[in-house]
């Protein structure tokens, strides 16, 4: 008789994932199960609409017809942002934020079978100071069970704006730039300064990804942690970066 060994249990999905660039979160569309949540915290000016645009624009990111059910974004500044004008024009977008708006995209998921490719879908909150409320944290847990592939939730301040359910479960952080309030950089960097082996390291670290206006900071939250300048080039793996070094 086999020994009761518990093992991995296999994705079975509707074919070969799509491929995407290994820099970017790991999206995983075409697959059953998994699903990224992507923390990005930016000032005002410094480019958030712009890399949401070309997330879903540009074919060297995701592209337009990466997520088979297509691309939900929520922003209060939707109408007002000029950069996020082609985002209007070919994805499903709203200005207002709500919970039922949110529960009824959760029911239009939950209606869908499982096997269908259309339900694996992005969502975008952006813009959302004050608007985070436990409707989305209860989303942020459950997201990959609503066939949500990439949840994106895009703020301007971490401390107030970030609460540590959100936290827990962000599997990619951005961090844009310019960032001129220290005390909220200082936070950013206590909440993931460990993983790349001190807050002081992290500071570091974020001023070489950041040498230029608009660059910005990229983490996978993986094993072990990823930290890269833009998506563009890998400077620091986990625990392995210049303080240690030194």
């Amino acid at each position: 008789m086999e020994l009761p060994i518990i093992q991995k249990i296999k994705d079975e999905g509707f074919g070969k994932a799509k491929s995407h660039h290994p820099n970017l979160p790991e999206v995983q569309v075409g697959v059953k199960g998994g699903g990224k949540c992507l923390l990005m915290i930016s000032p005002r000016q410094t480019g958030k609409s712009t890399i949401i645009s070309n997330f879903f624009l540009s074919d060297s990111l995701y592209g337009q017809d990466f997520f088979p059910g297509g691309v939900i974004i929520i922003s209060p500044t939707i109408n007002m942002d000029s950069s996020s004008r082609f985002l209007k024009q070919r994805f499903e977008t709203y200005d207002t934020y709500s919970p039922e708006l949110i529960n009824s995209i959760i029911r239009r998921q939950q209606l869908m079978d499982d096997d269908d490719p259309n339900k694996e879908i992005a969502l975008v909150l952006d813009d959302c100071v004050g608007l985070l409320d436990k409707t989305i944290s209860n989303l942020v847990t459950r997201s990959r069970h609503y066939g949500i592939k990439l949840l994106i939730i895009s703020v301007q301040k971490f401390r107030s704006a970030v609460d540590p359910i959100i936290r827990a479960n962000a599997t990619d952080v951005i961090v844009g730039s310019p960032f001129p309030n220290i005390r909220e950089l200082s936070a950013i960097s206590e909440e993931y300064g460990d993983l790349f082996t001190s807050p002081k390291n992290w500071m570091k670290l974020y001023k070489q990804a950041t040498p230029n206006k608009y660059d910005f900071a990229y983490m996978k939250l993986q094993n072990p942690p990823l930290f890269f300048h833009n998506f563009e080039e890998l400077i620091a793996e986990g625990g392995k970066g210049e303080e240690e070094e030194m």
